[in-house]
Protein backbone atom coordinates (compact mmCIF):
# COMPACT_ATOMS: atom_id res chain seq x y z
CA UNK A 1 0.00 0.00 0.00
CA UNK A 2 2.75 2.59 0.73
CA UNK A 3 4.30 1.68 -2.72
CA UNK A 4 0.96 2.39 -4.27
CA UNK A 5 0.78 5.69 -2.35
CA UNK A 6 4.07 7.01 -3.32
CA UNK A 7 3.63 6.13 -7.16
CA UNK A 8 0.32 8.05 -6.70
CA UNK A 9 2.45 11.21 -5.34
CA UNK A 10 4.70 10.47 -7.78
CA UNK A 11 2.38 10.90 -10.08
CA UNK A 12 0.36 13.77 -8.73
CA UNK A 13 -2.90 11.27 -8.90
CA UNK A 14 -5.42 10.01 -6.08
CA UNK A 15 -5.06 7.19 -4.99
CA UNK A 16 -7.77 4.26 -4.67
CA UNK A 17 -7.95 1.65 -2.60
CA UNK A 18 -9.91 -1.28 -3.53
CA UNK A 19 -11.52 -4.61 -1.46
CA UNK A 20 -13.24 -6.80 -3.52
CA UNK A 21 -14.36 -10.29 -2.03
CA UNK A 22 -16.97 -13.00 -3.75
CA UNK A 23 -18.90 -13.91 -1.42
CA UNK A 24 -20.91 -17.46 -1.89
CA UNK A 25 -23.35 -17.26 0.96
CA UNK A 26 -27.00 -15.71 1.13
CA UNK A 27 -27.18 -12.40 0.47
CA UNK A 28 -29.40 -12.18 3.51
CA UNK A 29 -29.27 -9.97 6.57
CA UNK A 30 -29.30 -12.77 9.09
CA UNK A 31 -27.19 -16.02 9.61
CA UNK A 32 -24.24 -15.54 8.17
CA UNK A 33 -25.15 -12.07 6.05
CA UNK A 34 -23.84 -9.66 3.28
CA UNK A 35 -23.99 -7.07 6.17
CA UNK A 36 -21.25 -8.08 8.30
CA UNK A 37 -18.76 -9.05 5.34
CA UNK A 38 -19.40 -5.48 4.04
CA UNK A 39 -18.44 -4.28 7.81
CA UNK A 40 -15.52 -6.04 7.69
CA UNK A 41 -14.21 -4.59 4.26
CA UNK A 42 -15.45 -1.49 5.21
CA UNK A 43 -13.47 -1.29 8.44
CA UNK A 44 -10.29 -2.36 6.63
CA UNK A 45 -10.61 -0.06 3.79
CA UNK A 46 -10.91 2.53 6.43
CA UNK A 47 -7.94 1.59 8.84
CA UNK A 48 -5.90 1.44 5.36
CA UNK A 49 -6.95 5.32 4.51
CA UNK A 50 -6.10 6.57 7.94
CA UNK A 51 -2.55 4.75 7.57
CA UNK A 52 -2.55 6.65 4.22
CA UNK A 53 -3.61 9.74 5.38
CA UNK A 54 -0.80 9.63 8.30
CA UNK A 55 2.00 8.84 5.96
CA UNK A 56 0.88 10.87 2.63
CA UNK A 57 -1.46 13.42 4.35
CA UNK A 58 -1.82 15.39 1.10
CA UNK A 59 -2.44 12.88 -0.89
CA UNK A 60 -5.83 12.21 -2.37
CA UNK A 61 -7.36 8.42 -1.15
CA UNK A 62 -10.84 7.21 -1.77
CA UNK A 63 -12.17 3.46 -1.32
CA UNK A 64 -14.20 1.11 -2.76
CA UNK A 65 -15.71 -1.98 -2.10
CA UNK A 66 -16.60 -4.70 -4.59
CA UNK A 67 -18.96 -7.87 -4.41
CA UNK A 68 -16.57 -9.54 -7.00
CA UNK A 69 -13.76 -12.15 -7.39
CA UNK A 70 -10.53 -9.80 -6.41
CA UNK A 71 -9.09 -10.65 -9.91
CA UNK A 72 -11.88 -9.58 -11.82
CA UNK A 73 -12.71 -6.33 -9.62
CA UNK A 74 -8.66 -5.37 -10.31
CA UNK A 75 -9.04 -6.57 -13.99
CA UNK A 76 -12.28 -4.26 -14.42
CA UNK A 77 -10.30 -1.42 -12.61
CA UNK A 78 -7.66 -1.39 -14.31
CA UNK A 79 -9.83 -0.26 -17.62
CA UNK A 80 -9.45 3.32 -16.02
CA UNK A 81 -6.46 3.44 -13.64
CA UNK A 82 -3.51 5.00 -14.56
CA UNK A 83 -1.75 1.76 -12.47
CA UNK A 84 -2.34 -1.14 -10.56
CA UNK A 85 -0.57 -1.87 -7.50
CA UNK A 86 -0.78 -5.64 -6.14
CA UNK A 87 1.28 -7.44 -3.45
CA UNK A 88 3.36 -10.74 -4.70
CA UNK A 89 2.00 -12.94 -2.23
CA UNK A 90 -2.07 -14.05 -1.63
CA UNK A 91 -3.68 -15.43 1.88
CA UNK A 92 -2.79 -19.00 0.99
CA UNK A 93 -3.38 -22.18 -1.25
CA UNK A 94 -1.08 -23.87 -3.96
CA UNK A 95 -0.92 -21.18 -6.28
CA UNK A 96 0.09 -18.90 -3.66
CA UNK A 97 3.77 -20.07 -3.04
CA UNK A 98 5.54 -18.05 -5.65
CA UNK A 99 3.06 -15.47 -6.26
CA UNK A 100 -0.84 -15.30 -5.48
CA UNK A 101 -3.51 -15.73 -7.71
CA UNK A 102 -5.13 -12.47 -7.71
CA UNK A 103 -2.16 -10.78 -8.60
CA UNK A 104 -0.90 -13.35 -10.97
CA UNK A 105 -4.27 -12.97 -13.13
CA UNK A 106 -3.82 -9.03 -12.73
CA UNK A 107 -0.62 -8.90 -14.06
CA UNK A 108 -1.58 -11.73 -17.10
CA UNK A 109 -5.04 -9.68 -18.36
CA UNK A 110 -4.88 -5.81 -17.16
CA UNK A 111 -6.28 -3.43 -19.43
CA UNK A 112 -2.65 -1.07 -18.64
CA UNK A 113 0.10 -1.32 -16.12
CA UNK A 114 0.45 -3.22 -13.18
CA UNK A 115 2.90 -2.98 -10.84
CA UNK A 116 3.80 -6.68 -8.63
CA UNK A 117 5.73 -5.04 -5.37
CA UNK A 118 8.22 -7.73 -4.49
CA UNK A 119 10.70 -7.38 -1.57
CA UNK A 120 13.88 -5.40 -3.11
CA UNK A 121 17.20 -7.81 -2.24
CA UNK A 122 19.88 -5.58 -1.49
CA UNK A 123 23.02 -5.66 -3.58
CA UNK A 124 25.68 -3.40 -4.30
CA UNK A 125 27.05 -2.46 -8.06
CA UNK A 126 25.35 -3.52 -10.86
CA UNK A 127 21.71 -1.95 -11.29
CA UNK A 128 21.36 -1.21 -8.00
CA UNK A 129 18.32 1.43 -7.29
CA UNK A 130 18.20 1.43 -11.14
CA UNK A 131 15.17 0.57 -13.41
CA UNK A 132 16.38 -2.16 -15.49
CA UNK A 133 14.17 -3.35 -18.68
CA UNK A 134 14.72 -6.02 -20.98
CA UNK A 135 14.62 -5.62 -24.97
CA UNK A 136 14.00 -7.93 -27.49
CA UNK A 137 12.83 -6.25 -30.85
CA UNK A 138 9.06 -7.58 -29.85
CA UNK A 139 6.06 -5.32 -29.85
CA UNK A 140 5.56 -5.75 -26.69
CA UNK A 141 9.04 -5.16 -25.70
CA UNK A 142 9.08 -2.08 -27.01
CA UNK A 143 6.16 -1.07 -24.99
CA UNK A 144 7.99 -1.99 -21.89
CA UNK A 145 10.87 0.24 -23.27
CA UNK A 146 8.51 3.34 -23.84
CA UNK A 147 7.05 2.45 -19.67
CA UNK A 148 10.63 2.33 -18.25
CA UNK A 149 11.68 5.58 -20.29
CA UNK A 150 8.73 7.29 -18.79
CA UNK A 151 9.29 5.84 -15.68
CA UNK A 152 12.99 7.11 -15.42
CA UNK A 153 11.58 10.53 -16.68
CA UNK A 154 9.23 10.04 -13.70
CA UNK A 155 11.64 9.50 -11.01
CA UNK A 156 14.44 10.86 -11.95
CA UNK A 157 16.51 7.26 -12.10
CA UNK A 158 18.62 5.83 -14.44
CA UNK A 159 18.11 2.80 -16.85
CA UNK A 160 19.92 -0.32 -16.99
CA UNK A 161 18.65 -1.62 -20.90
CA UNK A 162 19.47 -5.24 -21.27
CA UNK A 163 19.48 -7.62 -24.53
CA UNK A 164 20.51 -11.22 -23.84
CA UNK A 165 21.63 -13.06 -26.99
CA UNK A 166 21.95 -17.05 -27.41
CA UNK A 167 25.82 -16.87 -28.17
CA UNK A 168 27.00 -19.32 -31.87
CA UNK A 169 28.93 -21.62 -29.08
CA UNK A 170 24.59 -23.07 -28.06
CA UNK A 171 24.40 -23.43 -31.87
CA UNK A 172 21.30 -21.88 -31.96
CA UNK A 173 20.70 -18.92 -34.69
CA UNK A 174 19.36 -15.67 -33.11
CA UNK A 175 16.24 -14.29 -35.05
CA UNK A 176 18.08 -10.82 -35.23
CA UNK A 177 21.09 -11.61 -36.69
CA UNK A 178 22.87 -13.71 -39.44
CA UNK A 179 24.63 -17.04 -38.00
CA UNK A 180 28.43 -15.93 -37.42
CA UNK A 181 31.38 -18.07 -35.99
CA UNK A 182 33.27 -15.35 -34.25
CA UNK A 183 31.90 -14.71 -30.67
CA UNK A 184 33.38 -10.90 -30.80
CA UNK A 185 31.24 -10.26 -34.20
CA UNK A 186 28.16 -11.76 -32.45
CA UNK A 187 28.52 -9.83 -29.40
CA UNK A 188 28.94 -6.49 -31.54
CA UNK A 189 25.83 -7.14 -33.99
CA UNK A 190 23.77 -7.70 -30.22
CA UNK A 191 25.12 -4.25 -28.90
CA UNK A 192 24.51 -2.72 -32.56
CA UNK A 193 20.81 -4.11 -32.28
CA UNK A 194 19.93 -2.76 -28.85
CA UNK A 195 21.47 0.62 -29.44
CA UNK A 196 19.74 1.03 -32.46
CA UNK A 197 16.43 -0.19 -30.34
CA UNK A 198 16.80 2.65 -27.97
CA UNK A 199 17.93 5.70 -30.16
CA UNK A 200 14.52 6.87 -30.46
CA UNK A 201 13.48 6.61 -26.51
CA UNK A 202 17.29 8.18 -26.22
CA UNK A 203 16.69 11.20 -27.99
CA UNK A 204 12.51 11.08 -26.29
CA UNK A 205 14.34 11.44 -23.19
CA UNK A 206 17.99 13.03 -23.35
CA UNK A 207 17.91 13.33 -19.18
CA UNK A 208 17.69 9.66 -19.06
CA UNK A 209 21.05 8.33 -18.16
CA UNK A 210 21.13 4.42 -19.83
CA UNK A 211 23.28 1.65 -19.71
CA UNK A 212 23.38 -1.13 -22.37
CA UNK A 213 23.68 -4.37 -21.38
CA UNK A 214 24.58 -7.11 -23.53
CA UNK A 215 25.29 -10.56 -22.88
CA UNK A 216 24.92 -14.41 -23.78
CA UNK A 217 21.94 -16.23 -21.88
CA UNK A 218 18.74 -16.43 -21.26
CA UNK A 219 17.02 -12.84 -20.86
CA UNK A 220 14.52 -14.79 -17.83
CA UNK A 221 17.90 -15.21 -15.96
CA UNK A 222 19.43 -11.91 -16.89
CA UNK A 223 17.17 -9.87 -16.07
CA UNK A 224 16.68 -11.84 -12.76
CA UNK A 225 19.99 -10.85 -11.73
CA UNK A 226 19.78 -7.55 -12.76
CA UNK A 227 16.53 -7.05 -10.92
CA UNK A 228 18.54 -7.70 -7.64
CA UNK A 229 18.50 -4.41 -5.84
CA UNK A 230 17.36 -2.27 -8.57
CA UNK A 231 14.71 -0.06 -7.81
CA UNK A 232 12.04 -1.44 -10.75
CA UNK A 233 11.66 -3.85 -13.76
CA UNK A 234 9.97 -3.39 -16.30
CA UNK A 235 8.85 -6.30 -18.56
CA UNK A 236 6.14 -6.48 -21.25
CA UNK A 237 3.22 -8.69 -20.60
CA UNK A 238 3.67 -11.52 -23.90
CA UNK A 239 6.99 -13.12 -25.21
CA UNK A 240 7.68 -13.68 -28.49
CA UNK A 241 6.01 -17.21 -29.04
CA UNK A 242 5.58 -20.29 -28.38
CA UNK A 243 2.56 -21.54 -25.83
CA UNK A 244 4.33 -19.17 -22.98
CA UNK A 245 4.35 -16.03 -25.11
CA UNK A 246 -0.18 -17.05 -26.00
CA UNK A 247 -0.65 -15.35 -22.52
CA UNK A 248 2.45 -13.97 -20.50
CA UNK A 249 6.10 -14.66 -22.24
CA UNK A 250 8.21 -16.62 -19.79
CA UNK A 251 10.42 -13.79 -19.34
CA UNK A 252 7.58 -12.17 -17.17
CA UNK A 253 6.44 -14.78 -15.37
CA UNK A 254 10.23 -15.57 -14.19
CA UNK A 255 10.18 -11.63 -13.02
CA UNK A 256 6.76 -10.89 -11.24
CA UNK A 257 7.79 -14.80 -9.65
CA UNK A 258 11.92 -14.46 -8.64
CA UNK A 259 12.15 -10.77 -9.23
CA UNK A 260 14.85 -8.67 -6.63
CA UNK A 261 12.47 -5.45 -6.70
CA UNK A 262 9.06 -4.64 -7.95
CA UNK A 263 8.06 -5.53 -11.31
CA UNK A 264 6.02 -3.17 -13.87
CA UNK A 265 4.31 -5.35 -16.31
CA UNK A 266 3.75 -2.93 -19.45
CA UNK A 267 0.71 -3.94 -21.58
CA UNK A 268 -0.25 -2.71 -25.06
CA UNK A 269 -3.08 -0.77 -25.26
CA UNK A 270 -6.24 -2.06 -25.82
Amino acid sequence: MEWAAQAAMTRDLPLALLYATRFTGPLVDDGYPIGEVEAAGHEILNAAKAQVADRFPDLVCTTEFAHEDPAAALVDASAQAALVVVGNRGHGGFHDLLLGSTSLHTAMHAYGPVAVVRPTVARDGGAAGRIVVGVDGSEHGRVALQLAFAEAQLTGRPITAAYAYVGTLTGYRSPFMPHVPDPETERQRAADFLAGELRFWRAQHPSVGVDEVVTPGSASAVLVRLSRGAHLAVVGSRGRGGFAGLMFGSTGHALIHHAGCPVLVAHHPK
